[in-house]
């Protein structure tokens, strides 16, 4: 597969960089009450953002002849790919060899979280049990391939209900956030980009944008699914869940069986020490076409968020077979193997927050890493697999707590293992209302 083809998928990437805003709880993200009768109450949530991304760095790395470089790595720089400021050189037949170009690219965009209006409906169905109903429309602010003419396409990206008791829990069904990372993609959010863009993902195509997925965070997603809930017994909490499959497209498209998942929590809490920790897994078996052959895919992820007062630090780390770069069993050639093997994956994260009066300081580091297996190493293979990590920072400006500004920045490195590099730096700025 040639390196263009690498980032087909990167609109999917995008889409999975979550605008995660509506399904935390935050104070900034109160509901707005519309209709309260005698039985049921409608409320509504969501925010309005608009971002300036600046992005400069290495352009896509050049395929040596014989060199395989499977798709999920790195940044597709597409149209806005400039040549070479390093003098050419030439090859063995004389003929100047093809050299890794430069980028530059300035956007209007989406940020980690877009567009979203979210309309919600609960009432009792008796003294101890609420019926709640969600339905939240998502829409970017950039339309594809930079066409100002272009639609930008409405998504129905959360559409769920709910039923839950104090005394023994809750179940929900529909389509929601999924439990496999969803620890780590909350640290991002409240501690790094919910207010602002991080990496772009993209540069051609829509958002919204990825933060810190790819780097250290693998994102959790929207999938549609039905999951239970315990009641909080002293602080710790289960939830298990089971998910509409979703194929390795190209490679084991057929799905037999669900996706199953779940989480575990802890919160606790004492004067100004804020502590919740979380472990998550996922597995899914997936086929070969009108075949028995079969792979299992799997994933662990961990982590904490600690505060202490408004010092706050998240920390996180996963590690699986078959799960990808960006999010959880993700369709491309990095997490299949020409063999039809599932490569091994892991990352860690630690995002830190100081709040200071109305602003909010945030740093970050993450890394991702994809392991070769023994048949990549084969003589003659030539595959070149990435690893990649970045650091990012930010400050966000709560005018009050309905409108936002934020600044933020991203320097992000992709080393492929025959030598390959692509450096970038990503510098944002936006304005975010949230109701």
């Amino acid at each position: 597969m040639t390196f263009v083809k690498v980032f087909q998928t990167k609109l999917a990437v995008a889409t999975a960089a979550l605008a995660l805003g509506l399904s935390l709880s935050s104070p900034a993200l109160a509901e707005v009450t519309i209709v309260k009768g005698d039985a049921w109450e409608m409320y509504t949530t969501g925010r309005v953002d608009a971002f300036f991304s600046y992005g400069v760095g290495d352009a896509s790395p050049v395929v040596r002849p014989g060199e395989n470089i499977p798709a999920g790595g790195g940044l597709n720089t597409g149209n806005d790919t400039l040549p070479s400021s390093n003098p050419p050189t030439n090859g063995p037949d004389g003929n100047p060899l093809p050299q890794q170009g430069r980028f530059q690219s300035m956007r209007l965009r989406s940020g980690f979280v877009p567009n979203v209006f979210g309309v919600g409906f609960r009432r009792k169905l008796n003294d101890d049990t609420m019926l709640s109903a969600k339905i939240a429309i998502w829409a970017t602010l950039e339309t594809d391939s930079q066409r100002k003419e272009a639609q930008v396409v409405a998504d129905a990206r959360e559409g769920y209900l709910k039923v839950e008791s104090k005394r023994w829990g809750s179940v929900l069904a529909g389509r929601a956030l999924d439990l496999f990372s969803r620890g780590a993609t909350e640290n991002d959010f409240m501690y790094a980009h919910g207010y602002g863009l991080g990496y772009p993902g993209n540069i051609d195509n829509v958002g919204p944008t990825n933060g810190m997925i790819g780097f250290g965070v693998l994102a959790a997603f929207f999938s549609p699914g039905i999951v239970y809930n315990t009641p909080n017994l002293g602080g710790l909490q289960l939830a298990v869940g089971v998910y509409d499959p979703s194929p390795l497209a190209g490679f084991f498209d057929a799905t037999r069986e669900v996706r199953t998942e779940g989480e575990v929590t802890y919160d606790w809490s004492r004067g100004l020490l804020k502590l919740h920790l979380f472990g998550n897994g996922g597995y899914q078996n997936f086929y070969k076409n009108g075949s028995d052959s079969s792979a299992h895919g799997y994933g662990a992820g961990y982590g904490a968020r600690v505060e202490v007062g408004p010092v706050h630090l998240g920390l996180a780390g996963h590690y699986g077979k078959g799960l990808g770069l960006d999010y959880a069993f993700q369709s491309g050639d990095v997490a299949v193997s020409p063999n039809f093997e599932l490569r091994d994956f892991d990352g860690y994260s630690a995002l830190g927050q100081v709040v200071v009066g109305s602003f909010d300081i945030n740093a970050g580091w993450g890394i991702s890493r994809v392991f070769a297996l023994p048949s990549d190493n084969m003589v003659g293979a030539n595959i070149s697999l990435p690893q990649q990590w970045a650091v990012s920072a930010g400050v966000v400006y709560h005018v009050t707590d309905y409108f936002h500004l934020d600044v933020d920045y991203l320097h992000a490195l992709v080393n492929w293992s025959l030598g390959e590099k692509q450096e970038m730096n990503f510098l944002n700025a936006g304005m975010i209302a949230t109701w």
